[in-house]
């Protein structure tokens, strides 16, 4: 693991193998660890960069909630990688990853050679009923009790993370480490500048590198999401990995890698 300084903050990141750049990006509350299974598959062929984003893991917390976008948070993947002297990459994101994924493709198409994106969106998801009041609560949870009571009260209250344990119950403390590996500052300015992202819904026709897209089958809130983005972004391919929710690269592992070196080869370096 290493520290870099990058728009005054420090990202911190792992950097091993050689070659061509894959870069892994993780989703909220996670980080760089959430890809060590493409991770181990991939460093003997492949550069990778795996990051803790701002917030996340060891990487620094801002205080300021005007320091979280997902603009800010693609910029820091960015200067990283100038920094890092990485002239060509292909971005793999997860989630809110995949949001930071698609604004740098369109901000900085100049060094992209790929683009993975799982369960992820361009700017528009569908949501439960409820689901604002919910986060609210959740937020006022972690700043009076704390980030392992909210971890709980989402565990036992939010019917996704209910159903997701009850079908995967291996990743309820996965889960839990990663909430508590998150700072509080992290925690909600970050859950907070999903909804503030323009989406980029309009511009997904600009992206022209070989793309694949990644659903779990069971992550209901990103199916319509999915789709639009195949139909949209030209050289995509949509994949559905089935019996996962959310985190295909985490619930169904074997599956998940098939499709991901699958598709590398596409990849026009």
């Amino acid at each position: 693991m290493a520290l870099m300084n990058v728009q005054g903050v420090d990202i911190n990141y792992a950097d091993n193998g050689s070659g061509e750049a894959l870069v892994f990006m993780h989703g909220y509350t996670g980080s760089h660890n959430d890809w060590r299974n493409q991770v181990a598959i991939t460093v003997d062929s492949y550069r990778t960069i795996a990051v803790d984003h701002r917030g996340h893991g060891g990487s620094s917390a801002p205080g300021d909630p005007s320091d979280y976008t997902i603009r800010i948070f693609a910029e820091d993947v960015y200067e990283l990688l100038t920094k890092l002297g990485i002239q060509r990459y292909c971005l793999i994101g997860h989630s809110m990853g995949g949001f930071m994924a698609l604004q740098s493709a369109l901000d900085h198409p100049e060094g992209l050679r790929g683009l993975i994106l799982v369960d992820t969106s361009s700017g528009e998801w569908d949501t439960a009923p409820g689901y604002a009041e919910f986060k609210a609560r959740l937020h006022e949870i972690a700043k009076t009790e704390g980030l392992e009571a909210a971890f709980e009260y989402d565990a036992e209250n939010n019917p996704v993370r209910v159903e997701k344990f009850k079908k995967h119950p291996e990743l309820r403390e996965i889960a839990r480490h990663k909430v508590l590996n998150t700072s509080l500052d992290g925690f909600i300015h970050v859950a907070n500048s999903f909804g503030a992202w323009p989406p980029v819904t309009d511009r997904l026709n600009e992206i022209s590198v070989p793309t694949l897209i990644v659903l779990g089958e069971e992550d209901a809130g990103f199916i319509r999401a999915s789709k639009i983005m195949n139909e949209r972004i030209r050289n995509s391919e949509l994949v559905v990995i089935e019996n996962a929710g959310h985190n295909p690269h985490e619930e169904n592992i074997g599956v998940f890698n098939r499709a991901f070196l699958d598709f590398l080869p596409r990849i026009q370096w």
